[in-house]
Formats: C-alpha cells, sequence, structure tokens
C-alpha cells in the first residue's frame, strides 16, 4: 500500500495516509540533522599568519559586497 490522499467534498486533498516504514524512513535522524560545529578550534589558529593580507581590509571589503545594489 502506497500514500493515500484523503479528499474533501470539492476534491482538495485535506489528508494523507502514509505508510509507518515510509514515515520512520522519512522522520529518522539524518546525519545533516545533527550540528557539526568545529572539533579543534587551536588547529585553525594562525592560518592567515603567513599571507599578506590586510584583514580589516578583507573583512570591509566582504561587507561591502552585501551593500553594493
Amino acid at each position: 500500500m502506497g500514500v493515500q490522499y484523503i479528499c474533501d467534498a470539492e476534491g482538495r486533498k485535506t489528508d494523507v495516509i502514509v505508510p509507518i516504514d515510509l514515515w520512520e524512513s522519512l522522520t529518522a535522524e539524518k546525519s545533516a540533522d545533527r550540528p557539526i560545529g568545529v572539533a579543534e578550534p587551536a588547529r585553525y589558529r594562525g592560518i592567515y599568519r603567513d599571507r599578506d593580507l590586510d584583514l580589516e581590509a578583507e573583512t570591509r571589503n566582504l561587507r561591502d559586497e552585501w551593500d553594493r545594489t
């Protein structure tokens, strides 16, 4: 048995009956439902140290991109 629709007197779909195995597969926790986070923030410390960047200017440029129309 597949998904079944219940319609009102005008023929509009109002409800649905979903088989339990399909429902459980749709509501099961997926890997994308769990937060990833940063396991070790210290690993990323100093990654821009050797680059010749003005981080303040780069930050301003990125923010300015949002203000463009």
